[in-house]
């Protein structure tokens, strides 16, 4: 339970990328059977400003308002897939708007878990990328679970007998 007496969730970053989808379905699978919700967070930022009138006018599909509703919709559709039906667990998914690794690292602060997908690029790249996983490692205040993109995810009871004895992640 978390210091306001609610049970802690499992929160996953979401971007639209399959390494995030992974994360989302393992994070299902856990919290189901951990019995605790799921906040699937998809942080996104408007550049709009920082583009100026003069390309919106050329683009009218970037206003913030556009590029707001495409994520909202991506968001909502990887939720959708990843529980595939299921009524368990509870899952909540919230688009806000800001850094991904900012947002995340706040919303680790009333999670018991923060979950992230690894998209399998070179540890090179992700430094000079400044990787939203790293900035999530080292700032979280909860403990940050990578998954890995060569694992194998939706195992539980009913496909993988003594799934919870042999856990892949957390043992």
């Amino acid at each position: 339970m978390g210091a306001e007496g609610h049970r802690e969730a499992v929160v996953v970053g979401v971007d639209g990328s399959e390494a995030s989808a992974r994360a989302l379905r393992w994070a299902l699978v856990e919290a189901r059977r951990r019995c605790l919700p799921v906040h699937a967070i998809m942080a996104w930022e408007s550049r709009a400003v920082l583009a100026g009138p003069g390309p919106l006018l050329m683009r009218p599909d970037q206003t913030p308002h556009d590029v707001r509703e495409r994520h909202w919709q991506s968001l909502n559709r990887v939720a959708r897939v990843s529980l595939a039906g299921a009524t368990t667990p509870e899952l909540h998914v919230e688009l806000v708007e800001g850094d991904a690794a900012e947002v995340l690292t706040e919303r680790s602060a009333q999670a018991g878990l923060l979950v992230l997908g690894d998209s399998g690029r070179s540890r090179v790249s992700e430094a000079l990328l400044g990787g939203t996983a790293l900035k999530c490692i080292h700032e979280a205040r909860c403990p940050v679970l990578i998954v890995p993109a060569r694992m194998p995810v939706g195992f539980d009871e009913q496909t993988s007998p003594g799934a919870a004895a042999t856990d892949p992640v957390l043992g």
